[in-house]
């Protein structure tokens, strides 16, 4: 078996200074192309199941009548490449497992180790694979990813914020501007252009500002991006709870903003900034932005590097121990990653500390591990040689 499986493969080992991606050894395309199966499937798995809890999540937004119905799918979209680029550092360390999982399960690295293959001829097609996705990545987690936030932001504060009477119902309460703002209408007209027993609440600067009209109407200024709500023939009551001082106003007409193009424009979040914004920025928040866009392509790297000692370790009576330990392992490793940018953002750790530390735990224990298992080397019962 061994000596058909090394014939199969036409075992050979290229001059490096001749190496390429065409001449790669059959053995090397094999391994990569088995790697990069067992990863596209994991990608597929965590990813449909990531945009499935979203989409969830826009569908009961869209029920309660905070989100319209026509911008969910795009807004899903914008959202799922943020997604594919974050699980894909965990997706390809799984994808490895599984892969060399199987073979250590066939005996196949047995038999290749027998033949004088070591890890090095592992790590070499396997270090290639990771290092080309984590080329992607760099261009997906600093333009692409960016990119697609800004646009998803500012379409889900415009769809928030273009609240027309179509979507006010009557006889129900609406929450508008983040929960600034409390509306309720007890009819509209056929036409839905006036409502009629209107009551709103707002806040602002810690001040209740209670407004009831015997009519309402919606007003938009195409010009400016501005919204207006305008009452007419209420009373409007205005102070801070508890206070005994409060202000009374009856009006004709009274308008009140509901949104402006400040908030049409979305939050500015850091994970929507630029490249540029971040890198010539000196604010710890910044820093600790950029580090974590780094994080991602790096973590593809080093977490491959680990799967190796990691195969090594498993046992063959559990079969999938080694899933579950790499699913521990990438919980620790990314929650390190996340304490560390709180620390940077904080200030409580210098710049060129870091995220890096939580980069060299994996490799450090994967050499800690090959040390381990170099005794059982020569025995050979390990996996590898």
């Amino acid at each position: 078996m061994r000596a058909s499986l090394l014939q199969k493969f036409e075992l050979r080992i290229p001059d490096p200074g001749r190496l390429n991606i065409s001449m790669l050894p059959t053995i090397d395309r094999y391994l990569i192309r088995e790697v990069t199966l067992s990863w596209l499937a994991v990608t597929l798995v965590l990813w449909s199941v990531a945009v499935v809890n979203r989409l969830a999540r826009y569908l009961a937004q869209a029920a309660a009548g905070d989100l319209p119905g026509s911008v969910i799918f795009s807004l899903l979209g914008l959202k799922s490449v943020n997604y594919l680029v974050t699980l894909t550092p965990f997706a390809f360390f799984l994808g490895v497992l599984l892969a060399l999982g199987r073979w250590s399960r066939d005996h196949e690295i047995m038999a290749l180790a027998a033949g004088g293959m070591g890890p090095r001829e592992i790590y070499r097609p396997l270090l290639l694979l990771a290092v080309a996705l984590g080329l992607v990545l760099i261009v997906a987690s600093f333009i692409v990813s960016p990119f697609a936030a800004r646009a998803g932001y500012a379409m889900q504060a415009k769809a928030e914020a273009a609240t027309d009477m179509a979507s006010i119902v009557a006889g129900r309460f609406i929450e508008a501007r983040n929960g600034q703002l409390i509306f309720y209408a007890e009819s509209a007209s056929a036409e839905h252009d006036r409502l009629d027993n209107v009551f709103a609440r707002t806040t602002l600067n810690d001040e209740k500002t209670l407004i009831t009209a015997r009519h309402a109407r919606l007003r938009k200024n195409t010009d400016t991006g501005t919204t207006l709500l305008e009452f007419e023939n209420g009373v409007r009551y205005q102070g801070r709870p508890g206070d005994a001082e409060y202000r009374i106003m009856q009006f004709g007409k009274h308008g009140l903003r509901i949104s402006g193009p400040d908030e049409v424009q979305g939050e500015a979040k850091r994970d929507s900034m630029p490249f540029t914004a971040i890198w010539n920025s000196n604010d710890p928040k910044d820093i600790a932005e950029l580090q974590w866009r780094v994080s991602v392509p790096l973590s593809v790297i080093t977490l491959a590097f680990l799967a190796v000692p990691l195969i090594r370790s498993a046992s063959e009576k559990s079969r999938y121990a080694h899933l579950l330990i790499a699913v521990l392992i990438f919980i620790i490793y990314f929650n390190l990653l996340k304490t560390a940018q709180v620390w940077i953002e904080r200030d409580d750790i210098p710049a060129w500390v870091g995220m890096w530390w939580v980069h060299a735990l994996p490799v450090v224990s994967g050499v800690l591990l090959f040390r381990w298992q170099q005794p059982r080397a020569g025995s050979g019962t390990g996996p590898v040689q």
